[in-house]
């Protein structure tokens, strides 16, 4: 038996997303992990996925569309879509081929309707487990969610007795989303009527663009964020968004930003456990005074985004329609994908892990090009994290808009910004752009940009 049920407002957001993705970019909606399992009885990690699909109804949704519109459709039971797959690990160079191989097994994009939208492959090597590569679709998982799902994970694997703190269900989610009035409409009219929100060329849907791509990785440079951001009470995100906008506001000659900041609408204790995908995006119109001081910019920019994050969840339909209706003097979108229109940069910041970055830690920064960036969607996206203690940044733009030399600028000036902002607070945005650091923070030699 199987029950239908309108989407979250996150479902569809992320819907609206993934629809908007070129056909031979699907597989960029799709979040991977891989699990070590060396040391644990295959009948022990059967017995607890099945554990978490009896848990959560997003693993036992599918899609379907009702007069073209997207509907999910939550399953009373579901057999983990796990492929079993033997082989002969010995060595390490064994185990990252066999990584390899799952990886292409899980890794094809999913399709948006009919499918369960999550497939794995359990790696098994003489009866003795080794590793599981799992791959979900976005439209039914976020990252957070697969986080959380490895800790549950673990959990059962440790005792199969353990049980789950849960949050509301997507359907309960949904029913309690469309039971009450979107409040965030004097919000989005004020962000409609903002000039910055037209500052940049927007895309249609499916449509592709030439993009590059650069991405810092420095563990210094997660030190210097976190200790800027306990001296200002404010947090990481929060001083490498400002920053980052500092540096796109110089480039981009204008003193106001129009960035989109990712929020996981996990708000209120009884929604920290949920289990599906909540994100959605939420322009933040960011002032920019280049004479101001780093603790000046970076606390306001962090008490805008505070007030904004009021706003992040949201009927994103409503919010489209509401942009249709007000558009004026040609500032619509003339090619009606409202997606890309309404969100012209992103920021997006995760933290994989707990491992908080030590203050010692000189390791040589690093700054890599994708060989082929993402052909689509935003022509600026910024994507911010720390994992193992390190921190990275990519920043990926139409070099139409951010050729590549400046991109690099864009990003070294980020890097001697956290700089400043740790050590030298009053000192001013103007600084960023000249100045001396270690390599640890960011790379004396950058690498040309792929031809």
């Amino acid at each position: 038996m199987a029950v239908d049920a309108p989407l979250s407002y996150g479902q569809l957001y992320s819907w609206r997303e993934v629809e908007t993705y070129p056909q031979d970019w699907m597989r960029e909606a799709n979040l991977s992990t891989t699990w070590n399992l060396r040391g644990v009885p295959l009948d022990r990690v059967e017995a607890a996925l099945r554990q978490l699909v009896d848990w959560h109804e997003a693993l036992r949704t599918t899609y379907h569309l009702r007069a073209g519109e997207p509907m999910q459709r939550i399953h009373a039971a579901a057999a983990p879509p796990i492929e079993r797959v033997d082989r002969n690990i010995t060595c390490r160079s064994d185990w990252k081929q066999a990584e390899s191989d799952v990886a292409e097994v899980v890794g094809a994009p999913f399709p948006m309707t009919g499918d369960m939208g999550w497939r794995g492959a359990l790696v098994s090597s003489g009866g003795a487990s080794m590793l599981l590569r799992l791959s979900f679709s976005h439209l039914v998982l976020d990252i957070w969610s697969v986080l959380k799902l490895e800790a549950q994970f673990r959990a059962l694997l440790a005792d199969p007795n353990a049980t789950a703190q849960s949050g509301p269900s997507p359907r309960e989610l949904a029913h309690a989303q469309l039971s009450r009035p979107d409040g965030g409409q004097r919000y989005w009219r004020r962000i409609l009527d903002d000039d910055s929100m037209h500052q940049i060329p927007s895309l249609p849907a499916g449509a592709r663009r030439h993009r590059i791509q650069a991405t810092l990785h420095s563990h210094r440079l997660g030190w210097l964020a976190a200790q800027a951001a306990k001296r200002y009470g404010v947090t990481t995100p929060a001083v490498l968004m400002a920053l980052v906008a500092a540096g796109l506001s110089s480039h981009l000659q204008t003193d106001r930003v129009m960035m989109s900041l990712m929020a996981s609408n996990r708000f209120g204790p009884e929604r920290q456990h949920i289990i599906s995908t909540t994100n959605q995006l939420i322009p933040v119109a960011v002032p920019v005074d280049h004479a101001s001081s780093f603790q000046e910019h970076i606390k306001h920019l962090h008490w805008v985004a505070a007030r904004a994050y009021r706003y992040s969840c949201y009927d994103f339909d409503g919010v489209a329609a509401l942009a249709a209706d007000t558009a004026t003097d040609g500032r619509g979108p003339d090619h009606g994908c409202w997606f890309n229109h309404l969100f012209r940069c992103w920021f997006n910041y995760v933290q994989y892990d707990d491992r908080r970055p030590e203050p010692g830690e000189d390791t040589p920064a690093e700054l890599v090009w994708t060989p082929v960036a993402r052909q689509y969607g935003q022509p600026i996206d910024v994507r911010a994290w720390t994992r193992r203690g390190s921190a990275g940044i990519a920043l990926r733009a139409d070099p139409a808009i951010i050729p590549a030399e400046e991109l690099t600028d864009i990003l070294r000036a980020v890097a001697f910004g956290v700089q400043l902002a740790a050590n030298e607070p009053e000192s001013s945005l103007k600084e960023m752009w000249s100045g001396n650091f270690a390599p640890s923070l960011f790379p004396p030699e950058v690498p040309a940009p792929p031809s």
